[in-house]
């Protein structure tokens, strides 16, 4: 059974152009949101750190507070914490 005639044109007209412009409008829209979310500037860091948390210059840690730090979390035993601290601060191993 095959269709002809003008009610055959006018119907696909009226079915598969909106279709068509739905598909057009759809990427249009992607590609403007690509396009401004790639300009916007995006934080470096964990995606779970807040913006007024993020690490910078200001707040690095010293050796010495990385030391302390890592000896309080149990990473090293109080030795190895006496022996970095003394070397770090200057004075030397003692012997």
């Amino acid at each position: 059974m095959y269709f002809h005639g003008p009610g055959f044109v006018a119907f696909h007209i009226l079915w598969v152009l909106p279709l068509i412009l739905l598909l057009v409008a759809g990427v249009t829209v992607l590609a403007i949101w690509a396009i401004r979310e790639s300009a916007r500037p995006h934080p470096v860091g964990p995606a779970s750190m807040p913006m007024n948390q993020m690490p910078t210059q200001a707040t690095r840690e010293t050796p010495l507070e990385i030391l302390a730090r890592r000896f309080a979390s149990g990473e090293i035993t109080a030795e190895e914490y006496q022996k970095a601290r003394d070397l770090l601060g200057g004075g030397g191993p003692k012997t």
